[in-house]
């Protein structure tokens, strides 16, 4: 009995706090209202013509400096020490002939001595260091040895000329080596030893082809003068009839003189 009357009082406290937890625990949250549809895009605005030229923007301010720089010109060429233009050379020299005479009816006979050289060249320069145009040259005998069978007959002179275009060039047209050559119409006069009198011959003439070639070096003396060494070569071949015979020439010269040119 006495353990009824203390589970009693007990069993009422409980019940007094479940009651009052109860009345203080608060009432569950609202839902959150739902979100409004997403609003319609606005309609798009019609197409439209611009019939005014739009405004231009304004131009850019000047730089304050000026970085520009001008197209370079046109280099000047060299005139002073420079070979090019008006071509003119003149030379004199002298050195060793050989000419050798051929007769189908009489012997063969030679002649061979010293000579002298005389050239005139007059052209000019299409392009600096290369020059064209026409030359003489011409190399008298005042006393040439005449022989035949390997026998002197007879001392007599004679001259060869050669005539024609030329081309002379300096591999550097500010300097003085150059090298030239010459073809063209070949003369000879000469003592026929075949002909006239007995061991006197008399004077004839031949004509036909030729070519000669030099070399040298020019020294500056002047703005557009030079001179210096020159050896040149020269040879020929001609032929020519006397009193029904015909005679076959060849000559060769080998001088060394000066040559001056104006180039």
């Amino acid at each position: 009995m006495k353990s009824h009357l203390l589970i009693l009082p007990l069993l009422c406290f409980v019940g007094h706090s479940a009651t009052a937890f109860a009345q203080q625990a608060p009432p569950p949250a609202a839902p959150p209202p739902a979100a409004p549809p997403p609003a319609a895009p606005p309609p798009e605005a019609p197409p439209t013509i611009q019939l005014v030229k739009p405004q231009e923007p304004a131009p850019a301010p000047p730089p304050k400096i000026d970085l520009s720089t001008p197209a370079p010109e046109k280099p000047v060429q060299r005139t002073y020490h420079f070979h090019e233009g008006f071509y003119l050379r003149a030379s004199v020299g002298f050195g060793y002939y050989y000419g050798a005479f051929n007769d189908s009816k009489h012997s063969d006979f030679s002649e061979h001595g010293g000579t002298m050289s005389a050239d005139l060249l007059i052209g000019g320069s299409p392009s600096p260091g290369v020059s064209i145009g026409g030359g003489l040259l011409v190399d008298p005998l005042f006393g040439a040895s005449y022989q035949r069978n390997g026998r002197e007959v007879g001392t007599h002179g004679g001259v060869s000329t050669l005539i024609g275009p030329f081309i002379d060039a300096f591999p550097d047209a500010t300097k003085g080596w150059h090298l030239g050559g010459l073809i063209g119409f070949a003369g000879m006069s000469f003592q026929n030893l075949n002909a006239g009198a007995c061991c006197e011959g008399s004077r004839e003439r031949a004509i036909g082809f030729g070519g000669a070639a030099w070399f040298g070096y020019d020294f500056w003396v002047a703005p557009e003068w030079a001179a210096g060494p020159q050896f040149r070569a020269m040879g020929m071949s001609t032929s020519g009839t006397h009193s029904g015979s015909d005679i076959s020439a060849f000559a060769s010269s080998f001088d060394l003189g000066v040559s001056v040119v104006f180039n």
